[in-house]
């Protein structure tokens, strides 16, 4: 029997009870969900002992974006009960979930970035005579969450991101378009996705646009642009980081004809407009053959390596 953890107390609370449902309703299983609170219901009712239930799954998949889901915390505890779960482990997870971390470690292997400055304070930021345009977020949250497009005032947008986390980003404007490519793991191979480009028309790709249905388009494959180069990034970039089972690898391709790396996401949302399922679909991997492959390579001496 597989296990679905869902909800959490991070912004990404929604999109985790979409995604966390859908699965379920693909693959019907445990519901596992937790709330804003802190307390556990599995199936719906509430219980106390959540661990005794989680036991009983062959395989957990956690489905909790941001935090404690998706940075590590969760994943510790599963391998600390030897309860085998999908996706990355404790060290991958956390890494990812830290934008400023993951740029840091992808240039040391010649991974071209989206160009950053990384402040840790608001007094700091404040006084570093930030260029605008620039765009400033949050290190740590997705779903465009602590996003901002700056193009003057750069005191509210670091307040913001500020009030999110300890660190901010502030990153290059880049003028180009917005790609991402799917990795999946396959026992000892990686299949990458034909890469996707979010509609050329949209300014900024929001919240609503990703998780409402025909709230964007997308285009699968992209015209004009280097299909192999960005597939090998993505694996590469997936093995460097240290990730598993599969992520969403985030790119930008400027107009200045720079392939960038944005971001890795190695807890891709699941729902029925995710971005990671589509390019995957576009291949002819259905939304049960995705999950089907992530549970058969999660046995237990696959799990803990």
């Amino acid at each position: 029997m597989i296990g679905v953890i869902f909800g959490g107390n991070s912004l990404e609370h929604e999109v985790s009870i979409k995604s966390g449902k859908d699965i379920l309703r693909e693959f019907p299983g445990m519901e596992i969900y937790l709330d804003k609170e802190g307390s556990w219901f599995v199936d719906q009712k509430p219980v106390e002992d959540v661990l005794s239930y989680l036991k009983k799954c062959d395989v957990v998949i956690p489905m909790i974006h941001g935090s404690p889901g998706e940075d590590g915390i969760l994943q510790g505890f599963l391998e600390l009960n030897q309860i085998p779960y999908v996706g990355s482990d404790v060290t991958s997870s956390a890494i990812c979930m830290d934008k400023d971390l993951t740029k840091r470690i992808l240039l040391t292997h010649g991974i071209d970035v989206v160009p950053f400055t990384t402040y840790y304070s608001l007094e700091e930021a404040l006084n570093a005579r930030i260029t605008t345009p620039c765009v400033i977020k949050a290190t740590s949250l997705g779903s465009t969450f602590g996003v901002h497009l700056v193009r003057e005032n750069i005191k509210d947008p670091l307040e913001d991101v500020f009030s999110l986390g300890k660190k901010a980003l502030v990153e290059e404007w880049i003028v180009g378009r917005e790609i991402w490519c799917s990795v999946l793991q396959d026992e000892g191979k990686l299949l990458t996705s034909t890469p996707g480009e979010i509609c050329p028309h949209c300014s900024h790709f929001t919240y609503e646009s990703k998780y409402t249905p025909g709230g964007a388009t997308y285009i699968i494959p992209p015209k004009n642009l280097p299909i192999d180069q960005i597939k090998e990034i993505s694996k590469k970039a997936f093995k460097v980081l240290g990730c598993r089972g599969m992520a969403r690898i985030d790119f930008f391709y400027s107009d200045d004809g720079r392939l960038l790396l944005n971001e890795v996401n190695t807890l891709p949302g699941f729902t029925r407009n995710s971005l990671f399922l589509k390019s995957f679909a576009h291949d002819g991997l259905s939304y049960k053959k995705v999950l089907e492959i992530l549970f058969k390579n999660c046995k237990k001496e696959l799990c803990f390596v």
